[in-house]
């Protein structure tokens, strides 16, 4: 029997960086055992860096990082580092940017050889198994050989990588305006699911960071789309699978797109956004559904995620030895057995309890028999057709929810992952402060966590000099901390200072912010970047302007900084304008890409509302006149154009050479190119009219590609109006960029275009 030796990539949570673990190559993830290793053996680096879709990774990984032969040259003159792209942005992103300047292109797999410093020196992409074979030879013959030469030509790519990102950081700026709001409402329009809420399809997570400038704009611009997309997202998350019905909280996200089969692992700062939207929707609406979820969302953050110290653990995992979502899910014989018959029938008819289960295995499509507790219509339909009064059936529920998770607590528990975050511990403690403010009969206990664990940070999360810094576990802080740990922490010392009117809390926000500026801003081009000099693993520094699960670092910072200038306006007026300014320098410096995408930054839009929102009178949503404009200058080896001709608009993909993408049709294994419009004018705009492939053969099966350029019509009528009319073209296109060996990811870029209409005289 064969025996499987497992890396050290069997530790990691990626599932691209798990695909790997198995290798005979000994693999090591991002992170300093690596570096020391490389440096202690004199040894270059192999950086491999990928994703988990990607066709031409998984190739590689079959013919080479599985080919015991290359395995045992990677081993013996090589430190070998996987990375997965998507969890670390930071580091794809600046060896990408290296390869591009090397090869005149990139993509994925990317193959880079690094100095022990972290120095790209040489690089590409997908290599055949023999080519890659007699690379790995050739580079380490070079370095061993021509020393020098190898250092020299890293230090001067090095050089050559800074001077582009700062050429990026100028290609940047732009002025704010209100106009952006307009341009946000109408993306979040596109993708809004009107079915289920929440936007996009499957897997679909909670938008947490929307969930404030949708709020806002709601309630201060009276604005009832945007407030609806957020309550109607909220009400229908809070009946899902996705939250836990029996103990509180939130899990990671929804495998489906109706929130019901989630993927179980609960974390941090998931439920601590989460808590903040739905206290903030009760504040608006002063409905008792939204508040219910959103003191069971922090009462489970208090119950299970509090530590000894008065701080906040940063996960659950998804998985029990009895496999993932075990823990969550009910047999129907186990709450017969549990409960009383009568309280067993309300609680399967309410919950969709069903005797075969009530869900498939995600990967094996194989009824489970378990069942995750949700509401397929709300509790007061339930009390009409029960013919119970909601107060009565709500109570009933209450307790029966209490005696299973009782029952719940005696199986094994999903593994706590128990460290300390400071940037999620700002989170929480920011949702805490204001839950504390809002709900009345609990407020004591919300305010009372909130300021044990903003003291714990105080406390302990900072070095002999008074530095953040960024995790603790059993007993020991360490790491210096990131911009998002200064900037969320930032944020809730603030929620803490408008809560208790303390002037401690302000003084320490004060103190956060100046070292915040002295550590992370960047005084040349604006804005905040993530790292600084104590962090000694990027070989240059990075900025995150884009929001994930998480407000970016600037998003964070702009929020913090609006909001302790408005604190200090009247008692501190020079300081408030310092901080306003750099809050202000920083949306500018980032202003093209809201532009291009605002979606992409709710926080830094966000940050801009409580920079300005009081000063701006509600924006008119209706787009400026004008006609078609050029589109700016597009990175990439595609670049789309928009012509206007009598009979429509035609939309023209240049295709740089060496590169094509795929036919408009659907071809297995491929993503097609697509075009997608829609208008608040009234125009009829017909489905895209392509021109006609190239048709080549790849594996032996023909497919159908654009090599250079493709065009696609879109015929446009105007419905005959009497009345002038300005509004807004919104195009959404999709392509996946290809060589003859390597696909890039697939990339989505939207266009919002201002277009006037006047009736003919």
């Amino acid at each position: 029997m064969l025996i499987r030796k497992p890396n050290r990539l069997i530790d990691e949570k990626s599932p691209y960086l798990l695909q790997h673990a198995y290798n005979p190559v000994d693999w090591y993830p991002w992170g300093a055992e690596a570096f020391f290793k490389a440096r202690v053996e004199d040894k270059p680096i192999f950086l491999s860096i990928g994703y988990s879709s990607c066709h031409w990774c998984h190739v590689m990984e079959r013919e080479s990082f599985k080919n015991p032969a290359i395995a045992d040259i990677l081993n013996r003159y090589f430190v070998s580092v996987k990375v997965d792209r998507e969890e670390r942005p930071d580091v794809d992103e600046i060896y990408i940017s290296a390869v591009q300047l090397m090869a005149g292109h990139a993509g994925w797999p990317l193959s880079v050889f690094l100095t022990p410093d972290g120095f790209p020196f040489y690089g590409g992409t997908y290599y055949p198994p023999q080519v890659f074979a007699e690379v790995l030879a050739r580079v380490a013959s070079v370095w061993q050989s021509n020393r020098g030469q190898v250092l020299g030509a890293a230090v001067e790519l090095k050089a050559e990588l800074e001077q582009l990102v700062a050429m990026r950081h100028a290609a940047m700026h732009g002025e704010r305006s209100p106009d952006i709001f307009r341009a946000f409402k109408a993306q979040m329009i596109e993708g809004f699911d009107p079915l289920h809420g929440g936007f996009g399809g499957a897997p679909k997570f909670p938008p947490n960071t929307a969930f404030p400038v949708l709020f806002y704009m709601g309630a201060e611009w009276d604005d009832e789309d945007c407030a609806g997309m957020a309550l109607m997202t909220l009400f229908r998350m809070g009946m899902g699978g996705i939250f836990d019905h029996i103990g509180g909280g939130f899990h990671r996200y929804s495998t489906d797109e109706r929130w019901f089969l989630p993927h179980f692992e609960k974390m941090l700062y998931d439920n601590a956004q989460l808590g903040w939207a739905y206290t903030h929707a009760c504040a608006l609406t002063d409905d008792a559904y939204y508040g219910e979820i959103a003191q069971r969302t922090l009462d489970w953050m208090l119950r299970e995620m509090r530590t000894p110290e008065g701080a906040f653990a940063s996960a659950l995992d998804a998985d029990t030895p009895e496999g993932e979502g075990y823990y969550y899910t009910w047999t129907a014989r186990e709450l017969y057995e549990i409960l009383p018959r009568e309280e067993a029938d309300l609680f399967c008819k309410v919950y969709e309890i069903q005797p075969e289960g009530n869900y498939h295995d995600e990967s094996t499509h194989r009824p489970t028999g378990r069942n995750i507790p949700h509401l397929a219509k709300p509790l007061e339909q339930h009390a009409e057709e029960l013919n119970l009064d909601l107060d009565d059936l709500q109570e009933r529920l209450m307790d029966i929810r209490a005696r299973l998770l009782v029952a719940r607590q005696t199986r094994h528990a999903p593994r706590r992952d128990d460290k300390v975050l400071t940037d999620w511990n700002g989170l929480a403690i920011w949702a805490l402060a204001y839950a504390a403010d809002v709900f009345e009969d609990e407020g004591e206990r919300y305010a009372q966590a909130a300021i044990e664990a903003g003291e714990f940070i105080w406390r302990t999360l900072r070095d002999s000099n008074g530095r953040l810094l960024h995790r603790y576990r059993e007993g020991e802080a360490s790491i210096p901390a990131y911009l998002q740990d200064y900037a969320f922490y930032g944020m809730g010392l603030m929620e803490l200072y408008s809560l208790t009117l303390e002037r401690k809390w302000l003084e320490r926000a004060i103190e956060i912010a100046d070292q915040m500026i002295a550590r992370f801003h960047d005084a040349e081009h604006g804005g905040f970047f993530t790292t600084d000099s104590a962090h000694d693993l990027l070989i240059m520094p990075v900025k995150s302007y884009q929001d994930r699960v998480m407000p970016s670092g600037n998003g964070g910072a702009v929020q913090f900084l609006a909001t302790l200038s408005t604190a200090l306006a009247i008692d501190d007026s020079q300081r408030s304008e310092r901080y306003a300014q750099l809050a202000a320098e920083t949306l500018d410096s980032c202003w093209a890409i809201l532009r291009r995408a605002p979606a992409a930054g709710d926080s830094l839009l966000y940050g801009y509302l409580l920079l300005e929102g009081d000063l701006m009178e509600a924006p008119n949503l209706e787009m400026p006149e004008a006609t078609f404009v050029a589109m700016e200058e597009q990175e990439g080896p595609v670049r789309v154009d928009f012509l206007p001709q009598p009979e429509g608009l035609l939309v023209v993909f240049q295709i740089d050479e060496g590169w094509h993408i795929n036919a408009g049709y659907p071809q297995e294994g491929r993503v097609p190119t697509t075009i997608e419009v829609s208008t608040d004018l009234p125009l009829q705009i017909g489905e895209p009219i392509w021109m006609p492939p190239q048709p080549i053969k790849s594996g032996g099966e023909p497919i159908g590609v654009y090599y250079e350029q493709a065009a696609a019509l879109l015929p446009v009528t105007a419905i005959e109006t009497s009345e002038p009319a300005d509004g807004y073209v919104r195009i959404l296109v999709r392509y996946q960029p290809c060589t003859e060996t390597e696909c890039g990811l697939p990339v989505e870029r939207v266009y919002l275009m201002p277009l006037s209409l006047r009736p003919q005289e």
